[in-house]
């Protein structure tokens, strides 16, 4: 279970037509990068890391089953029912699927790849990032309040640093109430608009004052498909003007080099973007030569990630070697700029899947540090928040103007920095200059195929309603319903639309913390077979987060 990442492998029992998946995850996306897999070791060229799913949980069967491969069992997983282990290469296939173990997914170990986040695991969280994009020095007053931002991610459990500011919570997973038990949507959530309050004011984000809106789209594993992902876009646009969204951060993406000017997923970004709301995309956390799936679209906002070397001076920064960059498919350099995306420190999620995989991380207790291009989105959302409190009439092309423009624009971000380092109080200054980005550019028409906008990354899902999952694959949605392009693309996304979806009846909305799930009877939740998120580390003194559940999120 990894976030975007390699493709997966299936081991068949051709003596049943059963298979086990095992998943390979990629280096790609910055947010699960290195979740769910073991520090390098001695032995890494002899054994895989692997993710165990229990058919019958409260037994031992499974454990003894991995001892007698070869195996050792490294950390139970009780939130997903199953455990971490140890496994010889040479005999994953003798653990067959007809035996007590359910589903065993297997990630790339970011160590054995040659981009890595380890070199940041021993290095004490700093503030100096603050200092480097002078958020010291935006105008007092200015902490973002009065703006929404909207996280479409793993979900926000409750922390005294966001108060009462989790104005709404939406879970497009099955039997969902909003809360992560995942850690990732969590800890974004800190970086943006956390306000401290646990650390008096230390460990706070970039915009303490602005509001949030968690959209849920993965659980336990970080499993989701582009199809809910563009569910969940539509649901932040039809629901903009309700909770005041001027901002939207993404950190899911995927390995697809579907042209833009016909992908479904980058034009459920452009209408958000085109409906008022400023989007801002990891870039991806597989680095250079490749760019995520939106972030490659032209019209967002695509963020990578720059190494500051725990330091306040500029001179010896350096572009994070694990962030994507480079020339899209469709001839766009990306990303657009860089942002500090390495060792941020922001909110627990206590006892979520993070949390309990790697305790080393905590910081203060409240606290995790992370690394990876999810980190660098989040800062760059937050101080979009901070120019839309500034001036609420802004347009998001206004924004990417200002932000753009006003970057530190030193030698080293030359090379995959794109217009160069974000600067916050600059950012600021610049408020009342040009509307330059994203002239001439044409919008997407959507009309092309979802299942080259997922790329290599699939998820599992009870698609025909029989208990079982199955690979979602081709033309049809993570409920199992056909995928109607030329249809999609020309409904209009308001809320009596939205009304008519499939989904309208199946996601749960919370008003602030209140905690109201449902029971659905439709599909039955998801597994990735691959990586996607782009938040490549959750860097501690022992640990390397290099895997999320799909290499999907950044």
């Amino acid at each position: 279970m990894a976030p975007l990442g390699t493709p997966h492998l299936a081991i068949e029992n051709f003596s049943n037509r059963r298979r086990i998946t095992v998943f390979t995850g990629l280096l790609a996306s910055a947010l699960l990068v290195a979740t769910l897999v073991r520090p390098a070791t001695a032995l890494a060229e002899h054994f895989v890391a692997v993710v165990v799913h229990e058919r019958t949980p409260n037994t031992y069967s499974a454990e003894r089953l991995i001892e007698a491969v070869g195996g050792r069992v490294t950390r139970p997983l009780p939130l997903i029912g199953g455990f971490a282990a140890d496994v010889p290469a040479d005999r994953l296939s003798m653990l067959g699927p007809d035996g007590p173990i359910a589903g065993l997914y297997v990630d790339a170990p970011i160590r054995m790849a040659s981009i890595g986040t380890e070199q940041w695991d021993d290095q004490e969280p700093t503030l100096a990032w603050r200092k480097t994009i002078r958020l010291g020095q935006v105008p007092y007053g200015i902490d973002g309040s009065g703006v929404t931002v909207a996280m479409i991610d793993t979900g926000v459990a409750q922390s005294q640093d966001f108060g009462d500011r989790v104005v709404a919570r939406v879970d497009f997973t099955p039997g969902g109430n909003g809360d992560d038990v995942y850690g990732h949507g969590t800890h974004l959530a800190g970086v943006i608009a956390g306000n401290g309050a646990a650390s008096g004011g230390k460990w706070r984000g970039v915009a303490p004052g602005a509001r949030l809106v968690s959209v849920k789209v993965a659980g336990p594993d970080g499993a989701t498909d582009v199809s809910v992902v563009i569910a969940a876009l539509q649901w932040v646009v039809t629901h903009r003007a309700q909770y005041g969204i001027k901002v939207l951060n993404l950190s899911f993406g995927t390995d697809s080099v579907q042209p833009y000017a016909v992908d479904p997923l980058n034009a459920a970004v452009e209408r958000a973007w085109a409906a008022g709301i400023t989007v801002v995309v990891s870039s991806g956390n597989r680095g250079p030569g490749t760019i995520n799936k939106p972030g490659d679209d032209p019209f967002v906002i695509t963020v990578g990630a720059a190494d500051l070397r725990q330091t306040a001076d500029r001179r010896d920064d350096e572009i994070a070697p694990f962030s994507s960059s480079g020339v899209t498919q469709d001839g766009f350099m990306k990303p657009d700029l860089v942002a500090p995306g390495t060792t941020i420190v922001a909110t627990r999620d206590a006892g979520s899947t993070i949390d309990t995989l790697h305790p080393d991380a905590v910081v203060d207790d409240d606290y995790f540090k992370g690394t990876g291009t999810s980190q660098a989105g989040a800062i760059v959302s937050g101080v979009a928040a901070l120019l839309y409190d500034a001036n609420p009439t802004l347009r998001p092309s206004t924004v990417k103007s200002i932000l753009m423009g006003s970057t530190f624009r030193a030698s080293q971000y030359r090379t995959g920095g794109g217009s160069g380092l974000l600067d916050a109080a600059g950012a600021l200054a610049s408020i009342n200059s040009g509307d330059w980005a994203n002239l001439g550019l044409v919008r997407s028409l959507g009309a092309g195929s979802l299942e080259d906008s997922r790329g290599r990354f699939h998820v599992h899902a009870d698609l025909d309603h029989d208990g079982q999952l199955d690979l979602l694959r081709g033309e049809q949605d993570v409920l199992g319903a056909p995928w109607d392009s030329t249809s999609w693309s020309s409904t209009s996304w308001s809320s009596t639309s939205w009304s008519s979806t499939a989904w309208s009846s199946l996601i749960s909305e919370n008003s602030g913390w209140t905690s109201t799930s449902w029971s659905s009877t439709s599909w039955s939740g998801m597994y990735w077979s691959s990586t996607s998120w782009s938040s490549n580390s959750w860097s501690s003194t022992s640990w390397s987060s290099t895997s999320w559940s799909s290499v999907a999120w950044s």
